[in-house]
């Protein structure tokens, strides 16, 4: 293996570009190869990085000058690229939603589980200092509700399909992701009330969702998410027994700590604190990677594994089907 991951980026499209340059700009990574289906969209993104481009990804993966794969397609191809993947033993990072059924993510999860293969979803929030210093503080109160939004403007096209990963459900996969790592428990079951086809009615995208997930230990995740919510902040309110923590953007957190209350309501030994966002960045989501590579850590945290990103889809693919059947869909991973 060369000082640098040597990376091919399968996917040329709208996350493949992106991937790709954020490799080139990680000085612990290189972009050597992109690949798509699409001839002039790979040719295009070659000469956009300076790299060779092939048509199959099955090519890519089997070239003795790439070390890791990072897998850009469209969620419904995902599975099959990373079947391959694995059979050939390579790292790889796959962008997010991970899979669009969750029985055909599980089954790539527990061969890559059982072959020792390096993976990673890609849920770059987690590096942020924001997502990482609610971390830290979740774990000192105890928590047992979480409830966050992601209000966005309307979509690009391409979003729009009757899937349950579509429209406001792509973006609000990444918030889903933040809740359910902070919580620190698998989902089991879901309950949900989502309005699709709204806005374009022949393509009925999830344009506004409510999610209601109860997790193993008991523990409560409200996520709220719309393609209508102009110019609307975004709440992150998680409430433990032990504490709070409240933000209304990623650059200022308001908590308090405590260890319980008194019969008069009052809380004991009370700690309040703000922290504010210095500016100072996270630990890169592709120099996490490439450092998991190069040392074939399997436990890719802060990063999301394979399992996690399962849980994501799970809770995405349960709330679509509670809309529409009316009732709470349980999950088992």
């Amino acid at each position: 293996m060369s000082d640098k991951i040597r990376l091919a980026v399968i996917g040329a499209g709208q996350r493949g570009p992106s991937h790709a340059r954020a490799i080139q700009r990680c000085q612990e990574t290189k972009l050597v190869l992109v690949c798509d289906r699409d001839e002039s969209r790979a040719q295009k993104a070659a000469i956009d990085f300076g790299v060779g481009y092939v048509l199959d990804h099955r090519e890519a993966i089997q070239r003795d000058d790439v070390d890791a794969l990072a897998i850009a397609t469209h969620t419904r191809h995902h599975v099959e690229v990373m079947r391959d993947v694995v059979q050939a033993g390579k790292p790889f990072l796959v962008e997010k939603p991970y899979a669009a059924d969750v029985g055909l993510g599980k089954s790539v999860c527990e061969i890559a589980e059982r072959n020792g293969v390096v993976a990673m979803v890609g849920f770059q929030l987690r590096f942020t200092p924001f997502a990482q210093q609610i971390k830290v503080l979740t774990e000192q109160i105890d928590l047992v509700q979480a409830n966050v939004s992601l209000q966005r403007g309307f979509f690009n096209p391409q979003y729009f399909f009757a899937e349950h990963y579509s429209g406001i459900l792509d973006a609000l996969s990444h918030t889903i992701d933040l809740a359910l790592w902070w919580t620190e428990a698998p989902p089991v079951e879901v309950i949900a009330h989502q309005q699709t086809g709204l806005f374009k009615p022949d393509k009925k995208a999830v344009e506004f969702t409510n999610i209601l997930a109860r997790c193993q230990g008991g523990q409560m995740i409200c996520m709220t998410g719309s393609m209508a919510g102009l110019k609307m902040q975004n709440i992150f309110q998680l409430v433990g027994t032990k504490g709070n923590i409240s933000a209304l953007d990623q650059s200022r957190i308001r908590y308090l700590t405590h260890h319980g209350f008194k019969e008069d309501k009052i809380p004991i030994n009370l700690q309040e604190g703000e922290w504010y966002n210095d500016g100072q960045a996270g630990t890169g989501m592709w120099t996490h990677f490439a450092t998991c590579v190069r040392d074939g850590k399997t436990d890719v945290s802060p990063g999301a594994s394979l399992r996690e990103g399962l849980a994501g889809v799970a809770v995405s693919q349960a709330a679509y089907a509670s809309s529409k059947e009316r009732k709470a869909i349980s999950i088992t991973l």
